[in-house]
């Protein structure tokens, strides 16, 4: 899925925060260190400690408001791996930055996300209606999850793959190819009699030209911001849940005047044909430039880039692969609420259209919480925000939706669920720069990423399908608490990352207090006292006995 930026950049950025010393700098003070005194209790020292170390979060925040967003680094890597760029800033001749072009790219950007993920959101609303239906003999209901699954895996695994396309041609030959495939498709898929119509038609070429048409507009807008990335990709992600509102409104009225899918087919293909060609066309590169063909359709750059794009060896780091298993599993549930909330609403009695009508509502939702996510998780920590989303979800399933059996109680688990359901697609690939030392690196992050989410999405469908227990009045029961445990077991995994991130910070922290205290700098006795007890909790939290509580220790990650 499309994944959301948030402004702050991680520590192992490009350019990377060091600690400043204390009373060495007159840019960063540490109000509060100075204040302990040595005959405290313990737990008193503690307290002080976690309160420095707030108080550190909080001026490292403010540090780096103005430091680049981790699209732009992954970006930048993508397309500038020498690091040629900052050799340019002083020739930059283009139009400004954060400026009112800028916005508009923004804008066509979201029409690209409306037109592949914002359609693809409205896919329950077919699927309740082919498992409802006759239209195809010999097709059982794993088949059409299925085709939904494809959609998605050749979606997220073939990023990489478009990503190197731009490289080699250039945005606009991909834009162009995948609208013409992406038109095709979905009338082609109007005109299908036999299920493996269905298949290549509705599942594999809107799933290949899906990553032909967002993934050239999620390189072109990091070009055009600076300071207002965040707020840029925000809008460009609110593509997925305004699109999920009217395609999944617009898919039953048309199913239900018609009587089946085929009208309701063209018009994604007409809608989205016409968004994304509308949007293709204002969509450029700040900077244009021309880089004759012949000298990137060669075997060695082809190979180089492709060098970048899959050392997987990033992977050895067990928090990035934890965050990787995070993401698909996290992701997995997010297709199977997504797809399943239909279903489950006719289950329970109520009408097709009440049904969509729920599915839209928790695609709203997301256009105001993806945002907001990702506000959060600047101001608290990408970990933080994203391991007690998790314990939320996991709460509003188990104890709201399993009890949910009205349409009230259902719009209003829609709406909550909906503010937080895309955590995964908003948060990973911000987690993963907070994980990546180089940035040279994190294209390779992306791609693994991106290519394990696309295997497990591949079957989200199937496996909630085959937890349905037709035969039962709960028959969503297995469904409902497979996606509340997983969604617990996201949280789990998070808190183990949390462990990593805070001994990482910890550890980085006491390097930098070490190195003032053995300068010997500091003007009173009290800043050296002070220091002494800071340094003694962070030696204490970095024994081994203390991995549970690193991975609660109140501290920004």
């Amino acid at each position: 899925m499309v994944n959301s930026p948030n402004s702050s950049l991680s520590l192992h950025s490009r350019d990377s925060y060091h600690p400043q010393s204390l009373r060495q700098s007159s840019d960063i003070d540490f109000p509060n260190v100075c204040t302990t005194q040595s005959h405290v209790s313990e737990l008193s020292r503690f307290i002080s400690s976690v309160r420095n170390d707030l108080d550190m979060d909080e001026i490292e925040y403010n540090s780096r408001k103005s430091q680049r967003a981790p699209e732009s680094i992954l970006i930048d890597e993508i397309q500038d791996p020498d690091n040629e760029q900052e050799e340019k800033i002083d020739d930059d001749d283009g139009p400004p930055m954060d400026g009112g072009m800028a916005w508009v790219m923004a804008i066509c950007s979201m029409l690209m996300v409306f037109a592949t993920w914002g359609a693809n959101a409205g896919f329950g609303v077919f699927l309740n209606y082919y498992l409802s239906s006759d239209q195809f003999a010999g097709s059982s209901k794993y088949d059409f999850a299925l085709i939904g699954g494809i959609v998605v895996f050749l979606a997220q695994s073939l990023a990489p793959f478009s990503g190197l396309a731009c490289r080699v041609f250039g945005t606009t030959p991909v834009f162009i190819l995948g609208i013409i495939i992406q038109t095709a498709a979905y009338i082609c898929a109007s005109f299908a009699t036999k299920l493996w119509h269905l298949y290549l038609a509705q599942g594999v070429f809107v799933g290949l030209s899906f990553v032909m048409v967002f993934i050239p507009a999620t390189f072109i807008l990091p070009t055009w911001f600076d300071k207002r990335m965040a707020t840029a990709m925000g809008i460009t992600v609110g593509g997925a849940g305004l699109g999920g509102v009217v395609f999944s409104l617009s898919i039953n009225k048309l199913i239900d005047t018609t009587g089946d899918q085929r009208w309701a087919l063209r018009m994604c293909g007409i809608v989205t044909g016409s968004a994304a060609t509308f949007a293709a066309l204002i969509l450029r590169p700040r900077k244009r430039t021309n880089t004759p063909l012949k000298s990137t359709l060669t075997k060695d750059f082809v190979l180089a880039n492709a060098k970048i794009m899959f050392n997987f060896k990033v992977f050895r780091r067990y928090p990035l692969a934890i965050l990787a298993l995070w993401f698909s599993v996290i992701l997995m549930t997010y297709i199977i609420l997504l797809f399943s909330l239909a279903p489950y609403a006719q289950s329970v009695g109520l009408s097709a259209s009440q049904g969509s009508n729920i599915t839209a509502i928790l695609n709203a939702a997301q256009v105001v919480g993806r945002p907001t996510m990702g506000y959060f998780g600047d101001s608290i920590g990408r970990n933080n925000t994203s391991g007690l989303v998790c314990l939320t979800c996991s709460i509003l399933i188990l104890a709201f939706w399993i009890n949910a059996t009205t349409y009230a109680s259902l719009i209003g688990f829609s709406v909550l669920m909906g503010s937080i359901v895309g955590v995964g697609s908003t948060m990973a690939q911000s987690m993963a720069a907070d994980l990546v030392e180089i940035p040279a690196h994190l294209p390779a992050a992306w791609s693994g990423l991106n290519i394990m989410v696309g295997l497990f999405s591949l079957v989200a469908e199937v496996i909630a399908l085959t937890l349905v227990d037709s035969s039962s009045e709960r028959q969503y029961l297995h469904p409902q608490i497979f996606t509340g445990v997983i969604f617990f077991f996201g949280f789990i995994l998070l808190l183990v990352n949390r462990e990593w991130l805070v001994r990482h910070k910890i550890h980085t922290r006491r390097h930098a207090l070490e190195e003032v205290f053995e300068a010997d700098q500091l003007e009173k006795e009290s800043d050296t006292e002070a220091i002494k007890v800071q340094l003694g909790t962070y030696r204490r939290l970095l024994t081994p006995q203390h991995f549970f509580t690193r991975m609660f220790y109140p501290i920004r990650v």
